[in-house]
Parts: C-alpha cells; structure tokens; sequence
C-alpha cells in the first residue's frame, strides 16, 4: 500500500525486546499526534508475523529501531538524532521535497539564497527529454535534511552561472558555483553517479559539526574547527564571517593552483607530442597522444572548514582538545585520521578566530616549513597502536615482512647468544671450588695412576 501510492509515509520498524526501540516508543507516538492531517506516520513489529518480517527483509531493515520515509518506490532512511523536535523537523523538510522539484526563476532563487546555506539547480531547456525529468525527480528524498533541490530554464539564472549546455546541474554553497562535471545525457540520467557526486558537495560552506556529519566532515582531510560560543549572538555571526571570508579564500587559492597544475600538465603533454612529430617518431607521438591528464592524484589532502558549538560540546571538546569556550573562541586544526591537532600560530600564540590568523597558520601546515608542533588527541601508547594499525591497513605485506624480520633477527640474536653462552663452563650452585679444581687438574692431580 506504501509503495503503490504517492503518499509520503514515516515509518518506523522494531522489535519488541529492543531496549532503543521501548525508548522511542513514547517520542513515535508524539510525532504522530503532532504529524495527524499532514503525514502518515506508522511503525511495524519485525517479529509480528511472516508479512511484517517479509517487509523488513523486502526494505532491508539491518538495525533496530530503523526509520525510513517513503514517497512512492523512493525511500530514505532516518539517521539523526531522535527526539521529537529532530523528527518533526526532518519530516517538514521530506514532505516538502517529496512534493516533487520546484520551479524557480532568478528572483524567487534569490529568496531561496536567503534561506538555504546548499542549493542544487538542475538548467534545462526546451530539448530536456522525459526521461531526464524522471531522472531528476528520484533525487529528492536523498537530499532531506541536507539541501534543497530546484529546477529552472530562466535565462537571468543561465547567464549568472554560465550556462551554455542543458541539461545541466549546479550546487551553489554560499552562491558559489561548484558544477558536476559529466555533461552526456547517459551520465546525467545516472541517478547514482549523481547522488554521488552530491554527496560530495551537499555540505555548506562552513557546516556545524553534528554526530550525523562528523565522518563526512572531519574523516581524511584537515579541517580548521571554529569552536565558537554560539549563545552570545553578535560574536558568533561575526566568527562565522571570518571563517567564511577564510574559507573562500582558501578555495580560491585552491583552484587558481588547480588550474595552474593543470595547464603545466597540458602544457608538457604537447611538448612531448610536438618534439616526437620533430623526430618523426610515430611510436613516440602515439605515446604521447595516450597520456592522460590525470589531476585526481594530489597526495595534499583536502581541506575543510567547520565550526562547533562550543558550550552544547563542552566536555568533548576540553578533553579532546584541551580548550574551554568560556576562555574565548579558538581555532583548532584538526588532522583526525593522524590524531593530531595544532592550535598555535607560528609565534606560539593561541589561532584566533581570523581571517588572517587562520591563513597564516594553515600556509604552514600544508605548505610547510611546518615549524608549529602538533598535538595528539590521543595518548602515547594509544597513538602506537593506531599507527600500528594504519601501517597493516594500508601496506598488509609491507608490514608483514618488517615484522618477520624483526621476528627474525631476534630469533638469530638469542641462538646466537646460547651458542656464545654455550662455549663456557657453567658454575652450577651444587659444585664447589674443590670440585671444580679436580675436575680441571684431574681427579688424582699429577699422582700417577695405576
């Protein structure tokens, strides 16, 4: 019934004997008075009988409680926090997506902008195709409780973000345009190559560190960590300001050396094609034709900005970082999948909440000479074991053969230790010096046997 109407339907799936699920027993029937007249929210019993557990397996339930909102065929599942206020705010936003992808024009984006940190466009034209239109409309519910999906075919919104192929698909952050890059009809219709790429870029600008965000913000990049005291207003918009204005510049940079990198790989392709039609090396000029200008293998890793609410994550953030909101608003920049984190400028003062101080210090850290030592946010032993651990990870048969050998070469320096030890008398405690002296001269001395 669900899935053969276009109602959008809350539900969620348990079993008995949970105890997290006995727990959002109460908030699940709040939801539902609070949602009666505007969304169908229901739960079913996984242990009821064979159609509910077959509904389970059908919607793959792996945990429980799991909470998944259906429109239709398409469905998301529920990952955030789970009190009341957290569930009816992602539903109001889910229903508002599940209506389907709205239409705007350049000045209802404008108002749009004044409400959402992450907008995605999708531009079309006259030549837009229905299956593109139905490729578009399965996006939606992946996007709840992360940004707004709209389309348009207004020409002020083309010319503002230069749009000369349809369709095609823009995230603006912050009005900053990032376009996903494939441009053929087939990668535009493949809804999970799509999905993809915006879950790459569905963050704002300077997102709030969040339990539901945490991997995807602060997992295999540097992040610089605004902890900001968000109950005193004036400093928090003013802090969030310095972050942005360091956070675009950073991006800036980031491209202007992007494009540079890339013209310098282009730019020696064509030397090599142009010295091999020199030579008349037909071998080397189809060589060189092959070469791939491939710009996906940078081992600088990606930088991200992020603030934190200092006071809500008080005693999380003293004994990770050792800092207190109540001292003043700090920056930390924060290298987690090495346990680390620096929170000093170059002079050794404490990284203000700055433009300025912010740049500086990350020049050094990704750039070097970095002259700033790091901090751990782990103890001694505990950052042994992680590196022990990364090591095998990443270099399973490198780090096997360093341990074989230093298996090894223990084994060799204690055999080679018993066969010294093995070329000496022993002085064992049952045997005197008399004894010993007899056993030396012989046992009757220089007397002469019979």
């Amino acid at each position: 019934m669900v899935t053969r109407t276009q109602d959008p339907w809350f539900i969620k799936f348990y079993v008995p004997w949970c105890h997290h699920c006995q727990a959002l027993a109460p908030t699940w029937e709040q939801l539902a008075k609070s949602m009666q007249g505007r969304l169908n929210v229901a739960e079913v019993n996984c242990e009821k009988g064979k159609q509910e557990a077959a509904l389970c397996r059908d919607v793959n339930v792996r945990g429980y409680p799991t909470v998944l909102f259906f429109k239709g065929a398409e469905r998301a599942e529920y990952t955030g926090l789970r009190g009341l206020g957290d569930f009816v705010q992602y539903a109001e936003k889910a229903m508002d997506l599940a209506s389907g992808v709205p239409d705007v024009d350049a000045a209802s984006f404008k108002q749009l902008e004044q409400k959402e940190d992450v907008i995605f466009v999708y531009f079309y034209d006259h030549a837009t195709t229905s299956e593109d239109f139905q490729a578009l409309e399965r996006l939606p519910l992946s996007l709840i409780g992360h940004a707004k999906l709209v389309k348009t075919k207004d020409p002020k919104l083309f010319d503002r973000f230069k749009i000369t192929t349809w369709p095609r698909l823009v995230v603006s952050r912050e009005g900053r345009p990032t376009y996903y890059p494939p441009l053929t009809p087939d990668e535009m219709r493949d809804v999970r190559g799509v999905l993809d790429w915006m879950r790459s870029v569905w963050l704002p600008l300077v997102p709030e560190l969040s339990p539901s965000n945490a991997r995807q913000v602060m997992d295999g990049k540097i992040v610089v960590l605004g902890i900001l005291n968000h109950d005193d207003h004036d400093a928090f918009h003013g802090s969030l300001r310095e972050m942005k204005s360091a956070a675009n510049e950073w991006m800036d940079r980031q491209i202007q050396e992007f494009q540079l990198e890339r013209k310098k790989l282009r730019d020696s392709k064509q030397m090599r094609i142009e010295e091999a039609e020199d030579r008349d090396d037909q071998r080397a000029l189809r060589a060189a034709k092959a070469i791939r200008v491939n710009m996906d293998t940078s081992g600088r890793k990606e930088v991200m900005f992020a603030w934190v609410d200092g006071v809500y994550w008080q005693r999380w953030i003293r004994t990770t970082y050792g800092v207190d909101v109540k001292d003043g608003e700090r920056i930390i920049i924060n290298d987690e999948d090495n346990r680390r984190y620096w929170d000093n400028t170059v002079t050794g003062n404490y990284i203000l909440v700055s433009r300025t101080s912010i740049m500086e210090t990350l020049d050094k850290i990704v750039y070097g000479p970095n002259v700033i030592k790091y901090k751990l946010t782990v103890s001694a032993p505990e950052k042994l074991l992680f590196d022990i651990r990364v090591a095998f990870s990443e270099h399973p048969f490198l780090s096997f053969g360093c341990v074989a050998g230093i298996g090894f070469g223990i084994f060799s320096w204690l055999r080679g230790r018993n066969r010294r030890r093995g070329g000496h008398f022993r002085l064992d405690d049952s045997m005197g010096i008399r004894e010993l002296k007899d056993g030396l001269m012989g046992v009757n001395g220089n007397q002469k046997a019979d």
